[in-house]
């Protein structure tokens, strides 16, 4: 029997503060398959990134999906996506719901700055409890529990055009990597606005020559 979709995950909460959550034991987080295709994409994208920057780690963006919310009684109450209870699911694993579950808006607690981070291969949602410092921050999800999420949705992910890179000349990606990639530490990075100098032109113009020959009129 097809288990029925799941469209929330409730994950544990850590604090700033070791002594105090500000009411935010849990996030609430509504899935949708698109949701969850762009959580996947951004994964795809943080993994790009830190090929070619290694200092790059993961992305933050601003992101009102999450409410926060207390320990209470009808958490205490709910089952999983397996039918197990909520309350037996290890600390650190989402509990996936396959309803909303419908909190009072008591449960809520007021925050600001709500994000998403995405690593290449988790997703975690932070927050700061409105007119306080204390920052919230909710257990990381993985990408397979949002592949899990996505399957359970109907949803697909596109495959990647392969077809489209592998039509990318090596020329024009050495071209690419003179233009836009730098070194420091012995460590290659992506620069956007690296400066073009004469060295670079002619490095350049050397690797267009393979390909296009130049004109007897030019070599003279």
């Amino acid at each position: 029997m097809k288990k029925p979709p799941i469209t929330h995950l409730v994950i544990d909460t850590s604090s700033s503060s070791e002594d105090d959550t500000g009411g935010c034991d849990y996030c609430l987080v509504p899935m949708t398959a698109e949701y969850v295709a762009y959580l996947l994409d951004t994964m795809d994208e943080v993994r790009r990134l830190h090929r070619t920057d290694k200092a790059v780690y993961s992305l933050e963006c601003w992101d009102g999906s999450p409410a926060f919310l207390q320990f209470n009684e009808q958490l205490q109450e709910l089952r999983d996506v397996d039918g197990d209870p909520a309350v037996d699911v290890p600390r650190g694993e989402p509990i996936l719901l396959t309803a909303d579950p419908e909190f009072s808006e008591e449960d809520f607690q007021r925050v600001d700055c709500r994000t998403v981070q995405v690593s290449g291969d988790e997703a975690w949602w932070t927050a700061y409890v409105k007119g306080t410092n204390l920052r919230i921050e909710s257990a990381h999800v993985e990408k397979k529990t949002l592949l899990r999420v996505l399957r359970s949705l109907g949803g697909r992910r596109q495959q990647p055009d392969r077809c489209k890179r592998a039509h990318i000349s090596p020329a024009i990606r050495r071209i690419h990597d003179l233009l836009y990639l730098d070194m420091q530490g012995g460590r290659e990075f992506y620069t956007p606005d690296k400066s073009w100098d004469a060295d670079t032109l002619d490095a350049i113009a050397e690797v267009v020559a393979e390909f296009i020959p130049r004109p007897p009129q030019a070599r003279s």
